[in-house]
């Protein structure tokens, strides 16, 4: 067994997107939010939470981790959007050795995907980047979620609602660290795109809380600013927002899209990648 672990972030840029919304897009056009992965390692090996999903971040990706001279032994997908698991054929071919892991729930989401190909399919037409083609399925890890790091346990566990209906966050008891995936937003807009009533947000803020109630000294957010301090700050800011969010999508009349945006932004004036908030506002129907 190593002595400790450590966790570095590889930081991807806002990505440009073609979306066929028809309103003006914001200062710099549309944009997929900047997009961090999380490397946890030892003394010789390590543990990726989540891919990248365009091929050349995915490439250079692949390059950071083998410039980190850790075997790759696993890949933990936090959940079923095409960015946090698309990346994983590249990384695959790259370590060929590497298992592939999630909850149960993930897996049966991306083998669904691997069928269909409808959310591939989707974001394809909308990247201006090309994205990685081949799905791969991961192995549904044990009920308890328990994998290991030389010795060291990384646990994945279920956590149900967060900007999607079944999520599930890396928990590393040595480092008193999550890695949340989408669960939380670190200064950057939240997605409020599937969380279509009161009660899906309501069962979000449900998620941040019960992770704060484990009193994480370090908090990684897979939608980061690459200088954002990683700690617990962004389960609260994230609460926040979403409780912010819900107000706004429950008021009767509703906000039109351009209220709700501003307000969105009046409160959070560093969070970067209004597309999120725009489009999530026009994907709940607000005009």
């Amino acid at each position: 067994m190593s002595t400790t672990l450590t966790l570095s972030t590889f930081d991807a840029p806002a990505r440009p997107l073609n979306i066929p919304l028809p309103i003006d897009p914001p200062e710099g056009g549309w944009t997929w939010p900047p997009t961090s992965v999380t490397l946890i390692a030892g003394e010789n090996d390590a543990v990726l939470i989540d891919t990248l999903p365009t091929v050349e971040d995915a490439a250079d990706l692949a390059d950071w981790i083998e410039a980190s001279g850790k075997r790759l032994t696993h890949i933990f997908i936090t959940h079923g959007h095409i960015d946090h698991y698309l990346g994983t054929a590249p990384l695959k071919a790259r370590f060929p050795d590497v298992k592939v892991v999630s909850t149960a729930a993930t897996a049966g989401i991306i083998a669904e995907e691997q069928k269909t190909k409808r959310d591939t399919t989707t974001y394809s037409a909308i990247f201006a980047d090309d994205l990685v083609e081949e799905v791969v399925i991961p192995e549904a890890l044990p009920a308890d979620g328990r994998f290991d790091l030389e010795g060291h346990d990384i646990i994945g566990v279920s956590a149900g609602q967060s900007d999607t209906s079944e999520s599930s966050y890396a928990w590393v008891p040595e480092l008193s660290a999550v890695v949340v995936g989408d669960i939380a937003y670190n200064d950057v807009h939240a997605a409020l795109i599937e969380t279509t009533t009161p009660e899906t947000r309501k069962g979000w803020i449900a998620t941040l809380e019960e992770i704060q109630g484990r009193n994480p000294q370090v908090v990684v957010a897979s939608h980061r600013k690459a200088d954002a301090v990683n700690d617990a700050g962004a389960l609260a800011k994230t609460i926040e927002y979403v409780e912010l969010g819900d107000k706004l999508l429950s008021t009767d009349p509703r906000p039109t899209l351009a209220e709700f945006v501003a307000r969105m932004v009046e409160a959070n004036p560093t969070r970067a990648n209004v597309t999120t908030a725009i489009y999530s506002g026009a994907v709940q129907g607000l005009r």
